[in-house]
């Protein structure tokens, strides 16, 4: 049997495709382009020593039911990690396709999982869930269970993904399927392209390059930040396991501050040049996360962010 990811050339998703085939698992790779960074997985699915026999790619379009149905109805799919989303700018700026692909797209997923009975769905929500401002929580890392209403919110982005978290909780409680998501804080690593925070790349890749970086916060701004790898291997091992004890976690990782995050990248490229912005006080995001929950779940303790930027510098260096 397969798992399906949806969304599965993307920065995240490539990611987790390659984490199902180190385990053998076969792969239906589904997104809205299957020709854009093909290349670019098969590189990497050699560069891992698999066969990509393994992968079969659909052209997926998740606001069109009747294609995505017939991706569901074609393959015997043991699971699905839904990653097919519209995020940043089509958001604020075309919300009517934002909602098409992230409110409907999503819904009809869990519609499919329950008729097609998968076993599991996995989706990435989003840390945006909590809201812009760690003040509304004070000075916590946040948990599951924490909560603010859409008056604290700054991402038309996080408030889908909210309505995707009580549509899933709905599923659950009248279908008894199993459902699970995770809420990424800043997932970092090479290969965004064009997105709300292609900070979370440039701040090394950028030095990496001889080049300077230049982020949109002050320097005492903190953030939770993960790397790309280990936010899809939380996606796998949840897909994966048998039974889940709940269906919302936490990604963490480490949190740390401008500070600290220049202080890193200074270490591996000494003569990197990072600018700040100090009139702006802060991200609109939580600065902390309490990730206990994901860790005792999947037995999985993701990398240090200082290893997690040695990865990120390599990646770099090695692609340009």
């Amino acid at each position: 049997m397969s798992v399906l990811v949806t969304g599965g050339l993307g920065f995240i998703g490539s990611k987790v495709v390659l984490q199902l085939l180190k385990r053998d698992i076969p792969v239906i790779v589904a997104d809205l382009d299957i020709t854009k960074n093909r290349d670019k997985l098969e590189k990497n699915i050699n560069k891992i020593g698999k066969n990509k026999v393994l992968v079969n790619y659909e052209k997926l379009d998740i606001t069109d039911y009747q294609n995505v149905e017939k991706i569901f109805s074609k393959h015997k799919l043991d699971s699905v990690i839904n990653l097919a989303y519209g995020i940043g700018a089509i958001c604020e700026e075309n919300p009517l396709l934002a909602s098409k692909i992230n409110i409907v797209g999503t819904t009809s997923i869990f519609e499919l999982i329950v008729k097609y009975k998968v076993r599991r769905l996995v989706f990435a929500s989003s840390e945006t869930v909590y809201g812009a401002y760690q003040e509304f929580y004070g000075d916590k890392a946040v948990t599951e269970n924490d909560y603010s209403g859409i008056d604290n919110h700054f991402y038309t982005y996080g408030v889908m993904k909210l309505l995707n978290e009580f549509m899933a909780e709905k599923y659950i409680k009248k279908h008894g399927c199993s459902i699970a998501y995770t809420r990424p804080s800043v997932v970092f690593g090479y290969g965004r392209q064009n997105t709300a925070i292609n900070w979370a790349e440039d701040f090394a890749a950028k030095p990496a390059l001889g080049q300077e970086a230049y982020l949109p916060f002050s320097k005492n701004n903190r953030d939770n930040w993960i790397y790309v790898d280990d936010c899809a291997e939380q996606l796998v091992r949840l897909a994966l396991k048998e039974t889940l004890n709940y269906s919302c976690y936490n990604s963490g990782a480490e949190t740390l501050n401008g500070h600290q995050l220049e202080s890193v990248v200074k270490k591996i490229i000494p003569n990197a040049i990072i600018h700040f912005d100090e009139s702006v006080k802060s991200t609109p995001l939580i600065d902390d996360q309490n990730d206990e929950r994901i860790r005792k779940e999947i037995d999985f303790n993701p990398r240090s962010f200082e290893e997690g930027v040695k990865c990120l510098i390599n990646d770099v260096r090695e692609n340009n």
